[in-house]
This record gives C-alpha cells, sequence and structure tokens, in this order.
C-alpha cells in the first residue's frame, strides 16, 4: 500500500496552542507502518491558514492523487486539511473520487450517512473555531496598541524594530535620508519626483536596498505621521475590510524624525501642489494616451517645455528616473503639440468625409453579429449557472447545512453582483444584434450621422474632439525627429502612422503639410 501523510500548522495555532509540525508528522507516520505502508510519501505546510487551499504541500499532495500515487491518505484532525467546511467537502469528494482512503488519527471516519453528517458539524465547529482564535487575537493586538504596545511588524523606513522587545528605535543611517527628504521638500523649490530624482543621483538605498526610488515611495514618507511621531493601528476594520472613523483608529507614540512644524509645512506644500496641479489649470493634450515612440518604445506624454526661454506644449517620450526605467530618446525628442495635433486632426476630418470607408466600416460591424451571438450564448449560459449556485445555497440553508454568517451573505452578494454585470452585457448585446439586423438602415444612418457632425466639426469642443479621435484611432506611432531649424514649424523628419479602430490599413504622415500617402 501506498500511503501519504498530511500535517499543517499555522502560525496562529502555533503561537495559542503550541501545535508541532513535527508531531503530526511522526504520529501519522506510525499509524502508516500500522497499517501496513509499504512507501510513505510527506506533504506539509508550516505556518500557513487552513482558510486558504493555495498551499504547496496541499496542491502537491494534490497532484499527487490525480497521479494515482496515492492508496491511503492519513491525517492528525479534518481541520488540517481545511478550516472552510465547503474546502474540506471539496477535498474529500476529490481524494474518494481518485479511490483514496481518508484516515484520521484524532476522528473515526465512517462513510455513511451519519458518518458524513458528523464530519460536516466538526468542520463546521473548526470553522467556527478558527474565527474565534482570529478574534482574540485581533483583540489582543487592540488591547496591547491602546496600552501603547506595538502589536505587528513595524516595517518603516528610519526605525528599526526589535521583536523581542517590541522596542521601536531609530535607524539613523535612514532617519538622515528621512530629515533630508522632508527638508528638500520645504524649504527648496522641489517637488516629489525631484526628490526621488536627487535620491536617485545619490545612490542612497531604498529600504529593500533597491537602487531607485519611485515618486510615490517618497510621497507616502512625506504623509506618513509616524515621522512627527505619531503611529496609526488599525485604519482598517478586518472583519468588514473597510477603514474605520478617524476616532476608532489607535495612536501609538513613537521616536519622531522630523518636528511638527517641519511635518505640517510637508503637507501645506501638498496641498498647494494639489491645487496647483488641478485640471483647471493645466494644459490640454488631445492625443494623450495614443501616442507610442517607434525609436525607444515609451510612450509619449504632453509636456509644457521651454526652449530658449519660451515654454510651449509638446509632446515627448522623456521620463525622468523615478516614473520609469527607460529614459527614453537621447538627445530629447519633443515634438510641437500644436502641429501634431493639427495633422493627425485633418487626417481624422479626411476619413470621416471618406463615403467608403465609413461603408467598410459598417460592413465590418456587420460581420461581428456572429461573434456577438457566440457570446451572448456564453451570457446565457453562465447565468443559468450562477441561478443554480444560488439554488444550492438556499437549499444547503433550508437544509441547515450552511449558516446565514457573514461570509455567506458576502457569497450571496457577490453572486447577485456578478449576476447583474451579466445581465446588463446580454442587454447590451440584444441591442447590438437588433440594431445589427438591418444592414441597410445601419449604414444609411451612419451615413447621415457623420454628414451632419462634419457640418460642425471643427466647432467641436476640446472634449468633444478628443472623444472622437478615441472612438475612430486605437493607437498613433511617432518615428523619426524635426530636423534642426524647422521644430516650431513642421514636422519634417518625422513619420505618423495613425492606427485605425475600423480594420484599414494604417495611415501615414511625414510632415504637417503632406496628406496620408
Amino acid at each position: 500500500m501506498r500511503a501519504a501523510i498530511y500535517a499543517r500548522v499555522s502560525t496562529e495555532e502555533q503561537a495559542v496552542h503550541g501545535f508541532s509540525l513535527a508531531e503530526q508528522v511522526s504520529a501519522c507516520k506510525k499509524k502508516a507502518v500500522e497499517l501496513g505502508a509499504e512507501e510513505i510519501l510527506e506533504f506539509a505546510d508550516e505556518g500557513i491558514s487552513g482558510a486558504t487551499l493555495n498551499r504547496p504541500g496541499l496542491e502537491a499532495l494534490r497532484e499527487a492523487v490525480r497521479e494515482g500515487k496515492i492508496d491511503c491518505l492519513i491525517l492528525r484532525d479534518p481541520d488540517r486539511l481545511s478550516r472552510r467546511l465547503a474546502h474540506q467537502l471539496l477535498l474529500t469528494e476529490e481524494f474518494e473520487k481518485a479511490g483514496v482512503k481518508l484516515e484520521f488519527l484524532d476522528f473515526e471516519w465512517k462513510d455513511t450517512p451519519e458518518g458524513r453528517l458528523f464530519y460536516s458539524i466538526k468542520g463546521a465547529i473548526a470553522e467556527y473555531e478558527r474565527e474565534k482564535i482570529r478574534e482574540r487575537m485581533t483583540r489582543g493586538k487592540l488591547q496591547k496598541a491602546r496600552q501603547g504596545g506595538i502589536p505587528v511588524n513595524f516595517d518603516v523606513y528610519g526605525y528599526h524594530y526589535d521583536p523581542a522587545t517590541g522596542r521601536v528605535s531609530i535607524n539613523e543611517e535612514e532617519a538622515a535620508t528621512v530629515s533630508c527628504i522632508f527638508n528638500w521638500f520645504t524649504t527648496e523649490d522641489i517637488g516629489i519626483a525631484g526628490v526621488a530624482n536627487r535620491l536617485n543621483e545619490m545612490g542612497i538605498p531604498t529600504k529593500r536596498g533597491a537602487g531607485c526610488w519611485h515618486r510615490q515611495v517618497v510621497k507616502q514618507i512625506l504623509v506618513n505621521p509616524v515621522y512627527k511621531g505619531e503611529w496609526k493601528y488599525g485604519k482598517v476594520d478586518w472583519h468588514t475590510r473597510t477603514p474605520r472613523p478617524a476616532e476608532e483608529v489607535i495612536t501609538i507614540p513613537v521616536p519622531a524624525i522630523v518636528d511638527y512644524r517641519t511635518w505640517s509645512g510637508a503637507q501645506e506644500k501638498l496641498q498647494r501642489i494639489r491645487r496647483l496641479w488641478s485640471k483647471k489649470g493645466r494644459h490640454q493634450y488631445l492625443l494623450s494616451g495614443l501616442l507610442v515612440c517607434a525609436d525607444c518604445s515609451n510612450t509619449m506624454g504632453g509636456s509644457f517645455i521651454k526652449w530658449w526661454g519660451t515654454g510651449r506644449r509638446r509632446y515627448t517620450c522623456r521620463r525622468a528616473g523615478c516614473v520609469s526605467r527607460s529614459f527614453g530618446c537621447r538627445p530629447l525628442k519633443a515634438i510641437p503639440a500644436d502641429v501634431l495635433e493639427n495633422a493627425v486632426w485633418e487626417q481624422i476630418k479626411g476619413f470621416l468625409c471618406d463615403a467608403g470607408a465609413i461603408a467598410r466600416e459598417a460592413a465590418a460591424c456587420m460581420s461581428k453579429k456572429s461573434t456577438t451571438e457566440r457570446e451572448y450564448e456564453n451570457i446565457k449560459g453562465r447565468l443559468k449557472a450562477i441561478e443554480k449556485g444560488k439554488e444550492k445555497i438556499v437549499d444547503a440553508l433550508a437544509s441547515g447545512l450552511l449558516e446565514l454568517d457573514e461570509r455567506t451573505k458576502n457569497k450571496l452578494a457577490d453572486l447577485k453582483s456578478r449576476w447583474e454585470r451579466l445581465e446588463n452585457r446580454k442587454k447590451e448585446l440584444e441591442r447590438h444584434l437588433l440594431a445589427a439586423g438591418d444592414g441597410a438602415a445601419a449604414l444609411e444612418e451612419l451615413q447621415r450621422l457623420a454628414l451632419r457632425l462634419l457640418e460642425r466639426i471643427d466647432d467641436l469642443s476640446f472634449e468633444e474632439k478628443r472623444a472622437l479621435i478615441r472612438a475612430v484611432v486605437s493607437q498613433i506611432i511617432v518615428a523619426g525627429r524635426p530636423q534642426p531649424g524647422k521644430a516650431e514649424q513642421s514636422m519634417g523628419g518625422v513619420i505618423v502612422t495613425v492606427m485605425l479602430k475600423t480594420g484599414e490599413m494604417p495611415r501615414q504622415v511625414s510632415g504637417y503639410y503632406r496628406p496620408f500617402s
């Protein structure tokens, strides 16, 4: 007989009950020898919760069962498989279908209706016990936090935490960097990205020893109240996974690295920056999100760049070190935004004036009908499956196998949300299929709308132009750079390829005054 043993112990159980993985393995091996096992395979998971099936040891065990390498599986108790009843039943059925006999040291397993009922009851009790353990440990952590202690691992840049004593001390080397970050930001004309770039230029490592500081990391340091001596604990309620009200969050005093005035000054500057860069005062870029540089593969974004004292909107592939590992083209490639936007806009107008293109687009839309029908049938099948799932849960509740606890409520809410999304998509597909029924009428309507649009196309607002371009264009690829002396007048030397969503061949423009070839 080929036997396998599976042992599991979580961090919580080690702390509360002192369960030992070695003890489980030894006891299960002894049982395997008593049953006459000729070959014993060992599978174990240490420090992993029984609430999840994503465990390396369990996954290896299931794979061995699927390959037919096991005749008997020995465990100390059913809750070693899982702390969740549904998972226990799923695994038990999977092993039995593969012809694997289950043996438990602390539980007598009988494949009878009564045995299965008792097995389910024991699984439900194990799940209840797990939740109670978690709740007790959470209460203990909260109580420790209220007394000023550190209830969890304190892994914050600028500090050192000793788990043995629970003491937090300042890491002098990292604290010096934190002080520099706050001083640079509050006393100099420098932003978050500028601080990150300076740290990268100085070669200062991060908490994990990386050589690259991202601006988001710098921002997290600047807004964290821990550096003024206040560490916040319990910001999220583990029951609901939602933020707690501010008055319920516990503030634990820790050594301060910067004074309150410096920290407050940083918050004031962050607020000024947010107001300065709000949508009201920013330059608008018509082609944002569509441009890609063919030479360095970076996306091209809008930037207000000054050359020789004159500022102008431009599109560039340049990236700061704190934003991307790819700097972009060298020397700097910057194309005047007005020139590029006008070139693309003229070509969009030319495309919309092309009656043949509109007809081809309508035909392409009608050719998608079969694909839409297949998706429609697929969604109908998924809706039926959700209805069956809801019925099973309701039946389980009615028979007493399940209780209407928080987890069951969340499962039902998730099924309802999925059903609503699929139902909305189903109705949308029904409208598409109805519209695709009369191809001639659809083509005539499309042409009529296009003519009405062209009558006022140059009077469209910025938002309307941008929406129209995004409806027609999937991507714009920019190759080359403006020729010396012509950078402000045209795109001489630049080739722009416009990728249309209509399935048409890509169109190109070389320079501002030439049409697509």
